[in-house]
């Protein structure tokens, strides 16, 4: 299995223009498990050690409290979120009749989480060059974040409308996240107040 940045850069470039096709191509490299966890992983450093740079260039440098100034706290948290996010494309759509299995959904949440990671880099060379465009790009990033996802649990549970899978992701977010904002205010942790 080749992994150069030629290669990566191709397969970038067909993920982007054609998002199933990109991820097929992905899951029949069939790369070892433990290249898997290893390619998370790297995510999650490469996202943390960005995520510092932009906030350093967005609080001017300023020494930032919580989990964002605590980039190991902030790693692990990421980590989690991601294993978790897996868990969800493979269990809500399995339970939803698809035939994916855990591996390749690892496999494609760690790739898409690769492209939000290089989409990530550009919004820091933005906010160096043009601002503006950087917020931009970042609202872009979550529309590309949304087709992507959509298209990759398509590909991986065998189902044939990108509609019925938007709509289902779209629901599972919401009920996750009242989960997630129920268990949290049980154990006493509340949001952030809005000032």
């Amino acid at each position: 299995m080749e992994l150069s940045v030629a290669f990566l850069a191709q397969l970038l470039r067909e993920t982007l223009t054609d998002p199933k096709a990109g991820a097929r191509r992905l899951i029949a490299l069939g790369p070892p498990m433990a290249a898997r966890w290893l390619g998370l992983a790297l995510i999650v450093v490469l996202s943390v050690i960005f995520g510092q740079i932009s906030l350093m260039l967005a609080t001017g440098g300023a020494a930032i409290g919580g989990i964002l100034g605590a980039p190991l706290l902030s790693g692990a948290l990421q980590g989690v979120l991601l294993v978790g996010m897996v868990l969800a494309v493979h269990q809500i759509g399995r339970a939803m009749g698809g035939t994916g299995g855990f591996p390749d959904a690892l496999l494609l949440v760690t790739w898409l989480q690769a492209i939000m990671v290089a989409l990530q880099a550009v919004q820091i060379v933005l906010q160096l060059v043009v601002p503006a465009l950087a917020t931009l790009v970042g609202l872009a990033g979550m529309v590309l974040f949304l087709w992507l996802l959509t298209n990759f649990v398509a590909v991986l549970h065998g189902f044939a409308s990108l509609g019925r899978v938007f709509f289902a992701i779209i629901g599972a977010a919401f009920a996750l996240a009242f989960i997630a904002t129920l268990v949290l205010s049980m154990i006493g942790i509340q949001p952030p107040q809005m000032v």
